[in-house]
């Protein structure tokens, strides 16, 4: 007898969540691209649930009659429920196992995203359009969707008391005014997905039940973080700049720990465990949040690449633009230091939860330290980096008389920040910022400089 597997992709969640810049719209935004899940669960009784979390829907039918209903009512129930997002359809008839045709559904979802879809509040000419999103008002400077959201943001924190609320960036930036996005994704989910089988079911459960545990235990009482999209193996939060680096640090750690094969058992005989690669956009309070979405998830992929989706690894970039547009363009134009003798790359990630002869996280947060320390010569080190676009013989000249005014200084910090350095990385130390790495010759100074631009106060690192 044939059975029918059903699949159903969320799109535009992005700009649905950032939409603006007010972040209590975020919040219900998040809030209802949440429930998108438990929708399908209480309007639907599949036979077998294999996917159901953050907008990506995998269900098998006997049935005919009852997938047929799901495929005609369930983007109605979403369309309505959530004004601008549009859902994705397609479904497979099939005998036999399930896992042997996700990938067919996955090819008929993909053409259906490509189609184009009509919204709800498609608008006329005569309409009064909210100024903020371009969309029909139905009240004075809202629109149906950010009534939506700010509904959702009301609800979530009456059912959440013992949620701490925040109301506006201005509640989550620090003290220099800023705030960091991180995207975070799982790596090599699409390749492991064909060989589960049938535990894909409940390797989803436990996948899902072990990002959302991650997330909950890196977060550290003092941390001001909120979380964005939560499900499946991808998460995005907005933070303190103060927290990002050691948040993404600790979720790292703790998603390999909660998602190896003695916690999910469904991946004994397949995988030991899975990593994760993340991206940190640092931005103000004020900048176009869509923007920072867009670096924060092309930093991820840059991660994926320099880890070839292995290993558990993350990239930073501190945005001080006015917009972000192409990662490689802007390593190219902006993160490219060429002068009189060599070309040097300032892009020195990724920075990785631990491999032999890369770069760590760890280390690098304590490289940070010791340079936030007294008598650091940080501002010595921005003219340095400034002097190397111009001439490479006089920059060279520049950063010896910095070691040693340091070093006569305070010989005891000098000494702090070139061990960190050597633990670091082990070719560089105060004499050498600058070395050959993934077939470019970098400096890490950059980076370091950004973290300490963009953060004011001293982080616990453990």
């Amino acid at each position: 007898m044939s059975k029918y597997l059903y699949g159903a992709s969320v799109q535009g969640i992005q700009d649905f969540i950032f939409a603006t810049n007010k972040l209590q719209e975020i919040v219900g935004a998040s809030e209802i691209v949440k429930d998108i899940a438990n929708e399908f669960s209480k309007n639907y009784k599949p036979n077998e649930t294999l996917i159901n979390t953050a907008g990506n829907i995998k269900a098998v039918f006997n049935s005919y009659d009852e997938c047929q209903k799901v495929v005609l009512n369930f983007p109605k129930i979403i369309s309505q429920k959530a004004y601008g997002i549009t859902l994705s359809q397609a479904v497979i008839k099939f005998d036999g196992d399930a896992k042997d045709y996700i990938n067919d559904l996955e090819t008929n979802l993909k053409i259906q995203r490509n189609k184009p879809s009509i919204p709800l509040d498609m608008s006329i000419n005569l309409m009064k359009l909210n100024p903020k999103t371009a969309r029909p008002a139905i009240v004075k400077d809202k629109d149906r969707a950010t009534s939506q959201k700010l509904e959702a943001n009301k609800k979530f924190y009456k059912d959440n008391p013992h949620v701490t609320e925040f109301k506006n960036f201005s509640y989550m930036k620090n003290g220099k005014g800023k705030i960091a996005v991180i995207h975070i994704d799982g790596n090599g989910l699409g390749k492991l997905i064909p060989q589960l089988g049938s535990k894909l079911s409940k390797f989803s459960l436990e996948l899902d039940k072990g990002t959302k545990k991650a997330v909950k235990d890196a977060k550290r009482d003092s941390m001001h973080i909120r979380e964005v999209i939560v499900g499946g193996d991808d998460v995005t939060v907005i933070c303190s700049a103060n927290d990002a680096l050691n948040f993404t640090k600790n979720f790292l750690n703790n998603f390999e720990e909660n998602t190896n094969k003695k916690n999910i058992k469904e991946l004994k005989g397949i995988k030991e465990k899975l990593t994760a690669c993340a991206g940190i956009a640092y931005c103000n309070e004020k900048y176009p949040f869509h923007y920072a979405v867009d670096l924060a998830e092309a930093l991820c992929g840059v991660a994926k690449n320099h880890s070839s989706r292995e290993h558990s690894c993350l990239m930073l970039h501190n945005i001080q633009g006015s917009h972000y547009q192409n990662w490689d363009k802007f390593v190219e134009d902006e993160l490219t230091i060429r002068n009189d003798n060599q070309i040097i790359r300032c892009d020195f990630g990724a920075y990785y939860l631990y491999k032999e002869d890369e770069a760590n996280i760890q280390d690098f947060i304590y490289t940070i330290e010791a340079y936030r320390c007294d008598n650091s010569p940080i501002s010595r080190l921005r003219e340095w980096l400034s002097e190397l676009y111009k001439s490479d013989t006089n920059a060279k000249n520049l950063l010896k008389r910095v070691n040693t005014i340091v070093k006569e200084k305070d010989n005891w910090n000098c000494e702090i920040m070139d061990n960190n350095l050597k633990f670091f990385h082990k070719d560089l130390s105060n004499e050498n910022l600058i070395i050959k790495k993934d077939d470019y010759m970098k400096t890490p100074i950059y980076d370091i400089l950004q973290i300490l631009s963009v953060t004011d106060i001293p982080k616990e690192t453990k």
